[in-house]
C-alpha cells in the first residue's frame, strides 16, 4: 500500500453572492427602463403620467417622464433665445389641485380611479365645471394637453 505524501492543492472556494438590490434599482434607472421623478414628487408624477396616458391618445408612456424632465424652477434658469419653458410650480400646483378635487369629490386619488373616471374628471376641468381658486385649471389643461402632444410625437 502506497502513501501519497504530496499534499493537495486545494482551491479555495468562491462565494458567489447576488447582487444587492440597490445595484438592480440602478441598473434599472440607468437604462431608461425606470424613470425617476426629479422635479415633481412621486404622487404628482403619478398624476401627471395617468393625465399624459389620457391625453396623447398615441399611448405615448414616456410624456410625462419627459415633461418632467423639462420642467424649470422659474424662467430665469433657462438660456435667453430658449423658447419659454414649463415652469414647474404651475404644473406642481396644478397636479396637486386635480389631487384635491378628486380626492374631495370621490374619496380617492386621481390615479386610483377607473380611466373613465379620470376622463370625466378632466372633461368637467375642460368645460370649467370643476375650478380651482388657485388656478385656472382649464387653461392649465389645455397647456398640459398642448405640452403632452408635443412631447409624445
Amino acid at each position: 500500500m502506497a502513501i501519497n505524501t504530496e499534499q493537495a492543492t486545494v482551491a479555495p472556494s468562491r462565494r458567489v453572492t447576488a447582487p444587492s438590490p440597490t445595484i438592480w434599482l440602478k441598473r434599472l434607472i440607468d437604462s431608461g427602463t425606470l424613470y425617476i421623478p426629479q422635479n415633481l414628487n412621486p404622487t404628482q408624477f403619478a398624476t401627471l403620467q395617468a393625465i399624459t396616458l389620457l391625453l396623447s391618445h398615441s399611448g405615448s408612456y414616456y410624456a410625462a417622464s419627459r415633461l418632467d424632465a423639462t420642467l424649470v424652477t422659474s424662467a430665469a434658469t433657462a438660456p435667453p433665445d430658449a423658447p419659454a419653458p414649463p415652469i414647474a410650480f404651475d404644473y406642481r400646483l396644478g397636479l396637486d389641485e386635480i389631487e384635491t378635487i378628486t380626492r374631495t369629490r370621490t374619496g380617492y386619488s386621481f390615479t386610483e380611479l377607473h380611466t373613465d373616471l379620470q376622463d370625466a374628471i378632466l372633461s368637467l376641468i375642460a368645460s370649467r365645471d370643476l375650478t380651482s381658486r388657485k388656478l385656472d385649471l382649464a387653461y392649465w389643461l389645455e397647456d398640459l394637453h398642448f405640452q403632452t402632444l408635443e412631447l409624445a410625437a
